[in-house]
């Protein structure tokens, strides 16, 4: 089967899936609206009425071989899609998107409060979502709602803050998960000081000449944990390397949106602006006119300058192919066309590739339709006509 043919069938097997799931949420809906009116008109006491509506979907549970806690998702979401968001029903009945990203755009539309946001949504989410992984959606979706609704959002993540904790689960095999429940700017803060330590421990421990076989996340888990033991302190100075970007204006504070990080992730403004505060914060302009005069500035050697490679960092965000969420410091910076060919160490010419599909690229297995456009610092979305 050739390329063209493969690509064709395989879009046709992706919505032939997407519109059974329809067809099975839409039995879902009707059955359950109608079964549920028929016990509405009995003149009964309301917890009877409530008691025939949970054997409605236990029934419904018991016939898709499901539980009743999906049965009652699909309701539960359908009627948010139709009151919110009618045109994501329509999209899903046609096929465009499956029942996944479906219930991940209806979560959203749940918690947006305006009928602004909800028709930006309505315009803009079908067409993403038909066109990137779930993953993606859902980082996407996150990035929507704290532009949309930046009030609401960031009032949720206070109290989300507040549920802040720490928690030991042990496992039968001698080892346990030790998780803590924190702020995303400083989970990404932990997370790139655990990174940045572990890389720089030699492999020749200057000790005893013997060569450091643990891994990186061996590494990382033994610095973790001599951290925790050996710090008696009870605050913190945040002096990880962390990249945020955030417009001038809602920095300055004359608006409310976002910050996001390398990966993507909205982090609140606030935060960012205490942040920025700070005696160790480094502030760099990054210039995002689609000229990229930093980007397209060529090299006239093989290895790019910090100053590029960070560029390049910000304009990717991740792994370039598509559905890759491989973050940006475990990637590659790939010549498009090789420099032996010719081609330029620049912004045209350079993109990130994590090391798998370098390794793909470099032997011919990686071609441009497998890449997706670098990652947008400014989410565009459409509102109703």
């Amino acid at each position: 089967m050739d390329l063209s043919r493969a690509v064709v069938t395989g879009d046709a097997v992706r919505r032939a899936r997407a519109i059974a799931e329809f067809e099975e949420w839409e039995f879902v809906v009707s059955h359950h609206a109608m079964r549920v009116a028929e016990i509405d008109r009995v003149d009964d006491i309301p917890l009877s009425k409530d008691l025939a509506r949970r054997e409605v979907t236990l029934d419904l549970a018991r016939a898709l071989r499901t539980t009743e806690h999906q049965v009652w998702g699909m309701v539960h979401e359908a009627d948010t899609l139709h009151t919110r968001a009618p045109g994501v029903w329509e999209s899903f009945r046609a096929g465009d998107i499956d029942a996944d990203r479906t219930s991940a755009i209806a979560s959203t539309a749940e918690r947006l409060q305006t009928r602004e946001a909800w028709a930006a949504l309505e315009h803009s989410a079908p067409e993403y979502a038909a066109t990137h992984t779930l993953a993606e959606l859902r980082s996407w979706l996150r990035r929507l709602r704290a532009r949309l609704e930046p009030e609401e959002t960031q009032a949720e993540a206070d109290r989300a803050i507040e549920q802040r904790r720490v928690s030991i689960t042990h496992n039968d095999d001698g080892t346990s998960w030790f998780n803590a429940l924190l702020p995303t700017g400083l989970a990404i803060a932990i997370g790139e000081r655990l990174r940045k330590a572990a890389r720089a421990i030699p492999s020749i421990d200057p000790a005893t000449g013997e060569r450091d076989r643990r891994t990186r996340d061996q590494k990382q888990a033994d610095l973790f944990a001599d951290w925790l033991i050996s710090n008696t302190g009870t605050v913190g100075d945040l002096r990880a390397e962390i990249a945020i970007s955030i417009s001038a204006i809602d920095l300055l504070g004359y608006t409310n949106g976002p910050g996001l990080t390398l990966d993507g992730e909205p982090v609140g403004a606030a935060w960012v602006r205490e942040l920025a505060t700070s005696e160790h914060a480094v502030l760099r302009r990054l210039v995002l006119d689609p000229l990229g005069h930093v980007l397209d500035t060529q090299v006239l050697k093989y290895r790019p300058p910090e100053s590029l490679r960070q560029a390049l960092h910000w304009r990717d965000g991740t792994c370039r192919v598509a559905g890759c969420r491989a973050p940006v410091h475990e990637t590659d910076l790939d010549h498009a066309k090789a420099y032996d060919s010719g081609g330029s160490t620049s912004g045209t010419n350079l993109r990130c590739l994590c090391r798998k599909h370098h390794n793909m690229k470099s032997h011919g297995h990686l071609h441009d339709r497998h890449l997706d456009a670098p990652l947008q610092h400014v989410e565009r979305y459409r509102t109703a006509p």
